[in-house]
């Protein structure tokens, strides 16, 4: 699956405008379609937009274990839909706009690693938020097992996938962390770890998970906020820092961890057993990488902050 190639930049990632002339943009665009309320299945319209405007209104947070909401992100505790949602009778706009469908086009066009075909294949997708990414790999034949570590983002998706009724959808309330049991070693054809590295604490640990999870001959598909210079860096940022939206609607964004240069996120990738990576920058701080597993390889383990990690 994976083919080796020189590392270079690419004008689809100039801009979010230009993403969206990738081929794979319109055809992804398309797929979306099959998530509107006509192709409703267990409701009705009227009942699944009462629901789905429910989930908007939802500020919780108990049922996610916090005791100190005001130590917290804002985005665990309010619920803010993920990506844009065309529903047919009615319109999302998401946080993070149409970036999943960019993102899987630049992933599709830009590194030329994946089928336009997934059916049989097997992918995790880390973060699913509200799922945007896992509903358009699973129109594109995928079976997919989403994982999210905000109980009341699962709660949302597992609703959508019974209303379209999603054979090929698995969600499961998991941290990236609880990625150690045998039903997720050597499972995975495709590690889908978009928008996420960049919040969590240990990110060699996470990227040896991501690792873990693959089947020989599999590939990670990972994205990131980057710190952009050169050298290998590796930014602390610190979850005191925030910006934009607003404390009083718990609408804003930040809550980062680290940040790391493009050459350290290449270095982490092949330190954590990847046997190659084509790490491209972005021109406004993001960073995408293909990584190929060949074969499972031990880590080195003195320092270790999980010492029992496979």
């Amino acid at each position: 699956m994976f083919k080796k190639r020189p590392k270079q930049t690419h004008p689809a990632l100039a801009s979010p405008e230009a993403a969206r002339h990738l081929p794979s943009y319109t055809r992804l665009s398309e797929l979306m379609g099959r998530y509107t309320t006509d192709h409703l299945v267990n409701v009705s319209p009227d009942a699944f937009e009462q629901s789905i405007r429910g989930y908007l209104d939802l500020v919780d947070h108990e049922m996610e274990g916090f005791s100190d909401p005001d130590r917290q992100r804002d985005l665990s505790i309010r619920f803010h839909w993920g990506h844009d949602h065309d529903f047919g009778s009615f319109q999302l706009k998401g946080r993070m706009k149409d970036r999943h469908l960019r993102l899987l086009a630049t992933f599709f066009d830009v590194f030329e690693e994946l089928p336009k075909d997934l059916s049989g294949l097997r992918i995790l997708d880390i973060g699913a938020w509200t799922g945007g990414t896992s509903l358009a790999l699973c129109a594109l034949g995928a079976e997919v097992v989403a994982i999210e570590e905000v109980k009341k983002y699962v709660d949302s998706l597992n609703y959508l996938k019974q209303a379209f009724d999603i054979q090929g959808l698995e969600v499961r309330h998991l941290s990236l962390y609880d990625l150690t049991t045998d039903d997720f070693q050597d499972a995975f054809d495709i590690v889908l770890f978009t928008g996420v590295l960049y919040h969590v604490s240990d990110p060699l640990i996470a990227l040896r998970l991501t690792f873990n999870a693959l089947k020989d001959g599999g590939v990670s598909l990972i994205e990131t906020h980057m710190l952009d210079e050169a050298g290998q860096i590796l930014s602390y940022e610190g979850p005191g820092a925030v910006r934009g939206g607003k404390r009083e609607d718990l609408s804003r964004g930040g809550w980062n961890w680290f940040f790391p240069t493009p050459k350290t996120l290449e270095q982490m990738i092949l330190d954590v057993g990847y046997a190659d990576t084509r790490v491209l920058p972005t021109g406004f701080q993001r960073a995408l990488a293909v990584a190929q597993r060949d074969t499972h390889v031990d880590i080195m383990r003195s320092g270790l902050s999980m010492r029992h990690i496979r």
